[in-house]
């Protein structure tokens, strides 16, 4: 199986154009391309977006509910040409 990361392939996409692509859009566009197939896309857990820790520290003395809408707790981006100064 390809390993993939989306969230590095998204990068690399916006470095190069200056275009954030959501999700979606670069799965569709990695097996339109035949970079990867849908089956393998589907099995590789880096290939989705991250929907926070709880899916792994679950446990009867420490459970964690994951929140719906996981992304609204994302910060907004803080890539600006004026971040350096």
């Amino acid at each position: 199986m390809k390993s993939l990361n989306l969230y590095y392939i998204r990068a690399a996409i916006e470095a190069k154009t200056g275009q954030r692509l959501d999700f979606p859009t670069i799965r569709k566009l990695l097996v339109e391309e035949k970079l990867i197939t849908q089956k393998e896309l589907n099995a590789n857990p880096m290939a989705h977006e991250f929907k926070g820790y709880g899916a792994y520290f679950f446990s009867e003395e420490n459970a964690v509910d994951i929140p719906s809408n996981p992304q609204r707790f994302l910060p907004e981006p803080i890539l600006e040409e004026d971040f350096d100064e």
